[in-house]
């Protein structure tokens, strides 16, 4: 009863090839002039995954430009982890630039390195726990305003939710409901947009005067304006030098207050707005995106849902979640786990390498375009036994012949490697908790027999799920 069809039947891939016919093969299907372009904007994680069906390494027409999809969970490792030298981020990232500027997600090399030592502090373990509390916060208050019965749209709900989470984490409690509302409101025509914008191969597209176009830019420069004159508060607040002002621990006045470990250097208010454009895009959409389709998967898996009820109830008795019940609920994580690999919100990743490589047997040569997807590698049934089924737990499967788990399956819903999102902890900590706390008071049952249909965009979201809130009788406190 998933939401994601079964995978095709091809589980045995074409024999791997020997130096002697290292030929890449071309996916069918390519029209003349535009190639694979059409399938790739009607459905682009169906066309990723058709071509897995022709080997480890497959070219992909795009218009002119040729790409290679990589179907190897070990030639993904080399290019994510055992390379990462050789190889740049790739166009992906770079057409999110324009709108994300130079951010984590966007950068790489040393200029990655850098700032990643500025940023990681803010996401220690430490810095979670205080998180939490606005986490736990949150959920309690929002689920309080749901009514027994009247259905809700849980991706609005759940997006509502983690919106103020993030705002309320990255500029303090005080940001006010009104800050916290137009982040809301632009949030998600920004993201949604964006991803459009990304996939499209056509950038002139994006300069028409259609409405969509101009509900994007309009969103666009709301957030920017916005954030900016956040970051000047926020540097008023700490005084000259960060004397004189007042104590903060939001997480933008710890990006304020924490230069490169190196150079000294402070992050410029251009690079706080980047860094924080980039934190609520990804805090908020892929929590919210995993949240809904988590919910989904518990109301048509009726027997999940149980386990992790009584779990829940065990480990808590009825109050909300806090950081130091988290490893109390390791059913409730493996279900959060389960989720990210069934619906991993990033879809695609691309990289460039900088030299001629080797990927198995295959020559690639500078500057090519390579992709593989997490969430079709997560549905690969050469990787994942009966990959459609929502099976929580199945992280502590051993693989065959492999007694010590040495050769467990890729799991890649935040990347791997230097490049692995800074945000992954304080991201599977929101879920977790967030589960655990609404699973106190309701239990949400599908308004609708429709399994939700998913969307590629920024992220890989449900269209719509549409629920219906039903009072526990064992409610938190």
């Amino acid at each position: 009863m998933s939401a994601v069809p079964d995978a095709p039947p091809g589980v045995a891939r074409p024999p791997r090839t020997t130096p002697d016919d290292a030929v890449v093969p071309t996916a069918p299907g390519a029209l003349p002039l535009l190639g694979h372009a059409l399938p790739l904007l009607r459905d682009p994680v169906g066309l990723l995954q058709s071509v897995r069906a022709h080997g480890d390494i497959v070219r992909v027409r795009i218009g002119p430009a040729q790409v290679y999809v990589l179907n190897s969970p070990e030639l993904v490792r080399q290019v994510l982890a055992a390379d990462v030298e050789s190889y740049r981020k790739g166009t992906f990232h770079e057409k999110f630039r324009p709108y994300q500027g130079d951010n984590l997600f966007t950068i790489d090399g040393p200029d990655h390195r850098r700032r990643r030592r500025i940023v990681q502090p803010a996401f220690h373990r430490d810095r979670l726990k205080t998180y939490a509390e606005v986490m736990r916060e949150v959920a309690v208050t929002r689920c309080a305003s749901w009514t027994e019965g009247r259905p809700i749209d849980v991706g609005a709900e759940m997006y509502a939710l983690t919106s103020e989470v993030v705002a309320r984490v990255l500029f303090g409690g005080e940001i006010g409901s009104d800050r916290i509302g137009r982040i809301q409101r632009w949030l998600p025509v920004f993201v949604r947009g964006m991803g459009r914008k990304v996939i499209l191969p056509a950038g002139w597209l994006d300069r028409l005067p259609i409405p969509a176009n101009r509900r994007f830019d309009a969103a666009q420069h709301g957030l920017r304006a916005l954030v900016d004159e956040l970051v000047r508060e926020q540097r008023a607040d700490r005084g000259p030098a960060g004397e004189g002002g007042k104590e903060r621990d939001d997480l933008l006045s710890l990006l304020i207050g924490s230069p490169d470990p190196e150079s000294g250097r402070p992050l410029s208010d251009t690079q706080l707005r980047d860094e924080t454009m980039t934190f609520m895009t990804a805090g908020i959409e892929t929590v919210a995106t995993t949240l809904t389709w988590l919910h989904h998967e518990l109301a048509v898996h009726p027997e999940v849902r149980t386990r992790l009820l009584e779990e829940v109830d065990t480990a808590l008795g009825g109050r909300p979640a806090g950081f130091d019940d988290l490893p109390s609920l390791p059913y409730t994580r493996s279900v959060v786990r389960e989720t990210l690999r069934l619906h991993s919100p990033a879809w695609i990743l691309m990289r460039r390498p900088t030299a001629p490589v080797t990927l198995g047997t295959a020559r690639v040569p500078a500057g090519a375009e390579l992709v593989f997807s997490p969430a079709t590698l997560h549905r690969d049934p050469a990787i994942y036994p009966r990959p459609a089924e929502f099976r929580p737990g199945r992280e502590h499967d051993e693989p065959a012949g492999d007694p010590q788990g040495a050769r467990r399956p890729p799991y890649l819903p935040f990347s791997t490697g230097p490049y692995k999102c800074v945000g992954d902890h304080f991201a599977l900590t929101q879920l977790a908790l967030t589960v655990a706390t609404l699973a106190q008071r309701w239990r949400l049952e599908s308004a609708s027999a429709r399994a939700p249909r998913e969307v590629a965009g920024a992220a890989l979201s449900p269209d719509r799920v549409v629920m219906t809130p039903r009072r526990r009788a064992h409610q938190a406190v």
